[in-house]
C-alpha cells in the first residue's frame, strides 16, 4: 500500500504534441494503472490524442470542452466540476479549458500494456 498527498506531489510542464497552458501531476504509475492530476490554464489544451487504452476522467474544477470525432464528424462535449466522463479505447479525445479560471481534472487510465496481447492471454486466446 502506498499513501500520498495530492498537495505535496508537484507539477510538471505538460508539453507533449501541441498541447499549451498545461500541467500535470503524476500520483500513480504502475504497469497497468494511471492517475494523473491535469491542469489547464485558460485557453489551454491537451494534444488531440487517440489510445489503444481506456480513460475515467473526474472534472475537479473549472469549465472545458472536449473535442472529439464521431462517425468522422467532429463532437463537442462541455463539461464542468463534478462530471466523470468515460474515454473508451480509440475514441479521439482533446481537453480545451474554455473558462477563465483553471481546468482542473483527475484522469485514471489502464495502460496500452493491456491492449497488447495481454487481454487475449488473460482469457486463454478469446475476446
Amino acid at each position: 500500500m502506498r499513501i500520498s498527498r495530492l498537495d505535496e506531489v508537484g507539477f510538471e510542464d505538460f508539453v507533449e504534441r501541441g498541447s499549451r497552458s498545461a500541467s500535470r501531476k503524476t500520483l500513480v504509475m504502475e504497469k497497468f494503472f494511471r492517475l494523473r492530476y491535469y491542469s489547464l490554464e485558460p485557453g489551454g489544451q491537451t494534444p488531440f490524442d487517440i489510445h489503444d487504452y481506456e480513460h475515467v476522467v473526474v472534472v475537479v474544477k473549472g469549465r472545458g470542452s472536449i473535442i472529439s470525432r464521431e462517425d468522422e464528424a467532429p463532437r463537442i462535449y462541455h463539461v464542468a466540476e463534478g462530471d466523470v466522463i468515460h474515454i473508451g479505447p480509440r475514441d479521439p479525445h482533446q481537453f480545451v479549458n474554455t473558462g477563465n479560471t483553471p481546468f482542473e481534472f483527475l484522469c485514471f487510465s489502464t495502460s496500452s500494456e493491456l491492449y497488447v496481447g495481454k487481454v487475449q492471454e488473460a482469457l486463454g486466446g478469446k475476446t
